[in-house]
């Protein structure tokens, strides 16, 4: 007779749903206006209920700011959220979208390539893209690139 060995499946191979993982959320906006308050209680909520609804996570916190997504440095809530995920300490980030991610092309492609590194995946709602697909990297350089000239433009404006 002969002996059939099982092999399970990784984590890696379960969908995203089904795996344990610790997740966390990002939340910006760059204005104190009120449509802006609005908007990133908004944003808190829908995440706090999206990882409280999927068993599977753990929430590893929300980091919400506002603050402009030019800069790293104005931007202490990102730069701490980065720190947890060098601890190992997030698994998974998800965030409303590209340009709330980050408006500074060169800073964001550096951070998700940083986030890659670690082994943290990141998700981006609006577009309906994850960080770590090979074939979507084009298309964050474009994003970033046309939200960093729409916020430089924003800027060019309001002087």
């Amino acid at each position: 007779m002969r002996k059939v060995t099982e092999i399970s499946p990784t984590q890696d191979s379960c969908p995203i749903e089904l795996r344990h993982l610790r997740v966390a959320a990002y939340c910006r906006v760059s204005t104190e206006s009120e449509e802006q308050t609005s908007s990133i209680e908004l944003q808190v909520r829908h995440y706090l209920h999206l990882i409280s609804v999927n068993f599977n996570w753990e929430n590893a916190g929300i980091f919400a700011e506002r603050a402009t997504g030019l800069k790293m440095k104005d931007r202490p809530e990102f730069r701490r959220m980065i720190a947890q995920c060098r601890k190992k300490r997030i698994d998974l980030i998800l965030t409303k979208s590209i340009s709330r991610f980050g408006r500074n092309t060169l800073d964001m492609l550096r951070s998700l390539r940083d986030l890659f590194g670690l082994g943290v995946e990141a998700y981006f709602e609006q577009e309906d893209m994850w960080q770590n697909e090979q074939r979507i990297q084009i298309l964050l350089t474009a994003y970033c690139a046309l939200a960093q000239a729409e916020s430089e433009d924003m800027i060019r404006n309001i002087k």
